[in-house]
């Protein structure tokens, strides 16, 4: 059984009946859909995700693309589990971890399936990778800052560097300014102090321009203990 993003994603997907390659993820099995089952007035750029143009879509792709509401957003499946992380404290559910959470208790030795978007409105998980150990893929879709694409991190600074943001973050310091300059910040300087903002200043600039910054920087919020006081 090959592992693909779509078996991943949506292990128990119903099966059809036909038999080929699917014109999607291009594995080849007897349970698939035919493609122009897909096509509709509202999927209109379904054709281009067809790489391999063939005539059936498999019924773990099939499934996806007819749920578009569930999988639009972000996505962390392994063959544990799927969870649909979220950025904010105030969203979080049992099935929708924040995705500092989810990270943090993502096992090293086990596929996965990273999607981390701000636009849940654009399909992109047919782009994404599966990666295994302590490196991992992540598609990146996030227009804000000009981002929709697959980058690399390592897991081990992915948490430093998220655990760096969250410091900064509970201190006081917006977003903006943690990626750019705390210094830009002249108000929240006083408050926390010219040495305290030196030091943070000094570990966030060793590693921002880093795919493990900005993937930190979108996922970090206030910690709890931050947040009640």
């Amino acid at each position: 059984m090959n592992v693909t993003i779509a078996r991943l994603i949506y292990p128990d997907a119903p099966s059809g009946s036909l038999s080929g390659y699917c014109s999607i993820c291009g594995d080849y099995g007897d349970t698939h859909y035919h493609r122009n089952d897909l096509l509709t007035p509202t999927s209109a750029n379904l054709t281009s995700i067809f790489d391999f143009h063939h005539p059936h879509v498999c019924r773990f792709c099939s499934s996806i693309w007819r749920e578009p509401k569930k999988y639009h957003r972000a996505i962390l499946a392994t063959p544990e589990q799927v969870l649909f992380p979220v950025i904010s404290n105030e969203s979080a559910t049992e099935e929708r971890p924040t995705w500092g959470r989810a990270i943090r208790a993502l096992r090293r030795d086990v596929p996965r399936v990273m999607i981390l978007t701000t636009d849940p409105k654009k399909r992109v998980w047919p782009f994404a990778r599966i990666s295994q150990g302590p490196t991992a893929w992540i598609y990146v879709h996030d227009p804000s800052r000009g981002l929709s694409q697959n980058v690399t991190i390592d897991l081990d600074r992915q948490l430093a560097a998220l655990g760096l943001i969250e410091q900064a973050y509970d201190a006081g310091f917006s977003k903006p300014a943690i990626e750019q300059s705390l210094y830009s910040s002249h108000k929240q300087v006083q408050a926390v102090g010219i040495q305290a903002t030196s030091i943070l200043e000094r570990d966030l600039a060793a590693i921002r321009g880093s795919a493990e910054f900005i993937t930190a920087l979108i996922m970090a919020q206030k910690t709890e203990r931050a947040s009640t006081t």
